[in-house]
């Protein structure tokens, strides 16, 4: 394309944290990023989108479909991004991105940060390098909710609900060691409550009526409504413990009422029989699996010593002429297709590992300059505050000008000090991420085999590598997550790399559209040529007994 003719050019800016805003990652630092490189192709800026870190997935989602309507209305063919992980980390929006780009022969989409250029004319290797990194920015995001679930288990194990509390209580404190404590204004009114319908004087509908004459209201001003007003008469947290996602735990928070009192109401609410609270049901595979004939969620029930797992829906066969199928027989059918999808030794890792660090190797070039950059910084503050010292000392300087400029200068270290901080807990590092999937895939099997592993470090492992998994007369056919996904079209091809040819001192491999002939230890991922798009068919799935199929997509949509 020539960029003399000052095509109509549109910026896309996006920030996902405070922190980035601190960082050097912010929207202006960003649009002007954008801007040089615009200036230096002869583009024409014809509109700026900026999505800031409050944005919700829908607004953002929104904003981009706003952003291609523009550039197809007027005829904007190119859009300036400054990373991938910037324009996308979801993978329905990366395939309607890569649509857009296939649409028409003009149109580019510029990563200008890392160098890169998506279009029609792109090779087959910067496609395969799109496609990774798209399915590790998804990993990533997927692995930051894992660990914000991972907290919020952690902070309700010490016995504080991580969301907001029910009416009667209050949240006090700072980010990170909020805590839940009796709302003096409203507790009256809950405790009164319970003492009501303990009476069996009222209905439900009748309490929300009562209630709202003595002035219980909801959060916006309004009457509580009936449902609602049965969620508080059933909610746990009143007496002293909360329930967090299936689970009852025991609060260190005030109770409202007594236990006793509690089970009172939930006798009356229903209809003289206790309430359950939670699922007692605990296996690996517990929500995992679905019926490969009606599609609802296969349960388990635990009988003589084994897990047996049954649709209580349709009552297929999951087993081959059984009913129920036996936990340990599934987990035999299912364990293969970890391996499948694995790196076949820690040699061909380490080949990956390289190629991996190689494709980010200008992302990672400009992190550690502004690493260097701040701690070059950080020494100079120090020093000037090492020599100011060594001058008050020798009287050169009064003790109100050194105290003056001692808190300048700590100010400013403590800015700098900061700002490292984030930089090292910063994500872009994407490659960290991908060598982290090849090493899970390698060790998986033996992880989820190993007599240390807990029960939800296996489910962890079945959530990273499966999204779901489907049985029907003992045919299991999983369907891999993203990352799994990505894996399932590209070791098929890689693992054959390694395998000793004789005679040959080349490795040559021809499999599909992969056609490398290369020394091993000159492997480099611009060699693998890989066809695959992002948009046209969904995810791979592995059937037990047959080759995990190589499909054009490498990402679902």
């Amino acid at each position: 394309m020539n960029a003399n003719k000052k095509t109509k050019a549109i910026i896309y800016a996006r920030v996902s944290s405070k922190e980035q805003e601190e960082t050097g990652y912010s929207l202006e630092a960003q649009e002007k990023l954008l801007k040089e490189h615009s200036d230096r192709k002869g583009f024409e800026i014809v509109k700026t989108y900026k999505v800031t870190e409050s944005a919700s997935k829908w607004q953002i989602r929104k904003t981009l479909g706003e952003m291609l309507t523009f550039a197809c209305t007027n005829k904007a063919g190119i859009i300036l991004c400054e990373k991938i992980d910037r324009l996308t980390r979801n993978l329905k929006d990366a395939a309607i991105i890569d649509d857009w780009v296939h649409s028409e022969d003009e149109r580019e989409v510029h990563f200008v940060k890392e160098n890169f250029v998506l279009n029609n004319q792109t090779r087959a290797h910067e496609n395969f390098v799109w496609d990774m990194k798209v399915a590790m920015a998804r990993f990533y995001t997927n692995n930051l909710s894992e660990e914000v679930r991972k907290g919020q288990k952690e902070k309700a194990s010490q016995g504080w609900l991580p969301t907001k509390p029910p009416h009667g209580y209050k949240t006090i404190g700072e980010k990170g060691h909020k805590v839940h404590v009796v709302d003096d204004l409203t507790a009256p009114l809950i405790k009164k409550m319970f003492d009501l319908y303990a009476t069996g004087n009222y209905s439900v509908k009748a309490l929300a009526d009562k209630m709202y004459s003595l002035g219980l209201r909801n959060r916006s001003g309004s009457k509580i409504g009936k449902s609602r007003m049965h969620e508080m008469l059933s909610n746990p947290f009143c007496y002293g413990k909360f329930l967090w996602k299936g689970q009852l735990y025991q609060g260190k928070h005030e109770p409202l009422v007594s236990k006793d009192l509690f089970d009172e109401v939930q006798m009356k609410l229903n209809g003289g029989r206790p309430r359950p609270y939670y699922n007692k049901h605990h296996t690996e595979l517990r929500g995992k699996v679905l019926c490969g004939s009606c599609g609802k969620t296969v349960t388990w029930e635990r009988q003589k010593g084994h897990w047996y797992g049954g649709c209580k829906q349709c009552k297929a066969q999951l087993d081959e002429k059984k009913q129920y199928i036996r936990q340990e027989d599934l987990e035999g059918r299912l364990l293969p297709h970890l391996v499948a999808v694995a790196p076949k030794s820690e040699k061909l890792l380490g080949v990956l590992t390289k190629a991996l660090k190689e494709s980010h190797s200008e992302e990672i070039e400009y992190h550690d300059t502004q690493v260097r950059a701040i701690n070059t910084s950080l020494a100079r503050v120090q020093q000037r505050k090492r020599v100011m010292y060594d001058d008050k000392l020798d009287e050169r300087i009064t003790a109100d000008f050194y105290d003056q400029k001692l808190k300048e200068f700590t100010t400013e270290e403590e800015g700098l000090v900061s700002n490292l901080d984030k930089l090292k807990s910063d994500n872009t590092e994407y490659y960290k991420v991908g060598i982290a999937v090849h090493e899970l895939a390698l060790r998986a099997r033996d992880i989820y085999l190993s007599e240390k592993a807990t029960l939800e470090e296996r489910r962890l492992l079945l959530a990273y590598a499966f999204s779901s998994i489907s049985v029907l007369q003992g045919r299991i056919e999983p369907t891999y997550t993203p990352a799994f996904n990505f894996l399932a079209e590209w070791m098929p091809r890689v693992n054959p790399i390694l395998e000793p040819r004789q005679n040959n001192p080349k490795t040559i491999i021809s499999r599909g559209d992969l056609h490398i002939s290369t020394p091993i230890s000159s492997l480099e991922l611009s060699e693998v040529q890989n066809n695959s798009r992002t948009s046209k068919k969904p995810s791979v799935k592995a059937r037990h007994g047959h080759t995990i199929p190589i499909s054009h997509s490498l990402l679902p949509g």
